[in-house]
């Protein structure tokens, strides 16, 4: 009884849950390639493995990634000088490098709606990194000019995503 408990548990309460109906398949998976591989005298392929159980490669591959090990995401995947680089690390990237492309596009659609010296005006004070006055000068208008331009930009443009 208590044997059939602890098996019960390891089996059905792992870190991440996976049905019954997949773990089930997965050993019979594993069953069903070591007794094609003694047959055959190598490894199965997908489709000789789905045609020996009649069952979809699809589902096939399903169990066979739901049986794998669970890595943890902060185990170190590289190491340079002193410092490590987790899975977490490189999924984060991943991730703020798809947001930033999406951040671009956003900010394009919105520029191209500004009428051309406001555009012009964006485009010195945060893409050419100017100063107020200097986007003045350059611009032929004043200092407090620019300042209530981009105020009043930056307010529309948030209104526009919004």
């Amino acid at each position: 009884m208590i044997s059939g408990e602890i098996k019960r548990f390891l089996r059905d309460d792992g870190m991440i849950k996976v049905s019954r109906s997949l773990k089930e398949l997965s050993y019979r998976i594993f069953q069903t390639r070591e007794k094609m591989t003694d047959g055959l005298g190598r490894e199965p392929t997908l489709e000789e493995l789905s045609q020996e159980m009649g069952v979809e490669k699809e589902e096939l591959v399903q169990a066979m990634e739901a049986s794998g090990e669970v890595e943890s995401l902060y185990r170190p995947i590289h190491q340079k000088e002193g410092s490590e680089i987790s899975l977490l690390d490189k999924l984060e990237e991943k991730e703020h490098r798809e947001e930033k492309i999406l951040d671009r596009m956003l900010l394009g659609q919105l520029l191209e709606k500004l009428d051309g010296q406001e555009r012009t005006l964006i485009y010195l004070r945060y893409f050419a990194e100017k100063t107020q006055s200097a986007v003045g000068k350059e611009m032929g208008i004043s200092q407090v000019q620019v300042s209530r331009m981009e105020k009043k930009i930056i307010q529309n443009l948030r209104e526009m995503t919004h």
